[in-house]
């Protein structure tokens, strides 16, 4: 059976209402879902990477893993895809969480996320992670979004850019929601590809 990782995004849990259609679906066209518990607080992407890839390892099956992960889920995702190797990794709304992106954080931004966690950020290229993406990639932002947060749509393009084996999806009308009715339509359009 087709086994998929869902990484949700900072702070929140896979249980939260707005994955619950995308669940019931990847259900539906026989995915067995692993939402994948993150402990947010206190805590560096450092330790959310190394808690996925824990888990991960735990869960894999023997063939036909796939990880989604939604925003800060989304950078967890692409920064373990290349030790972990499953089969596909779908990106959804990638958080600009990387050195590139320092210069053009809002200070609010800098403050939510914290000190430790901006550390952090100065130490890892979204370029050269990109450029050394062997895994099958689908990256999505909304149109929505991208108005919104210029930056995220900036961290998908340059990802999809750099990456050898990556499709870009620009979701019509959608916000930075993956329970979004275009983000769904979107995400099924993708996924339904695997079952064929």
């Amino acid at each position: 059976m087709k086994k998929i990782f869902l990484i949700p995004g900072f702070k929140q849990k896979t249980n939260d209402i707005m994955f619950l259609h995308l669940k019931t679906f990847l259900k539906k066209i026989n995915f067995e879902v692993f939402p994948v518990p993150i402990n947010w607080n206190y805590k560096t992407m450092t330790d959310y990477v190394s808690e996925f890839k824990e888990f991960y390892n735990k869960n894999k099956g023997n063939d036909d893993n796939y990880i989604l992960g939604f925003s800060y889920g989304a950078v967890i995702a692409l920064m373990t895809a290349e030790d972990l190797k499953p089969n596909k990794i779908y990106l959804c709304s990638l958080s600009p969480d990387f050195k590139e992106d320092l210069i053009d954080m809002k200070p609010w931004i800098l403050k939510y996320i914290g000190k430790r966690r901006c550390e952090e950020i100065k130490k890892r290229s979204g370029i050269e992670i990109a450029k050394e993406l062997n895994t099958p990639a689908v990256v999505f932002y909304g149109e929505k979004e991208a108005e919104k947060f210029p930056d995220i749509k900036k961290r998908c393009e340059e990802t999809a850019r750099y990456a050898k084996n990556t499709k870009l999806v620009i979701v019509k009308n959608a916000p930075h929601d993956i329970s979004h009715p275009e983000y769904i339509t979107a995400l099924k359009k993708e996924l339904y590809k695997i079952t064929k």
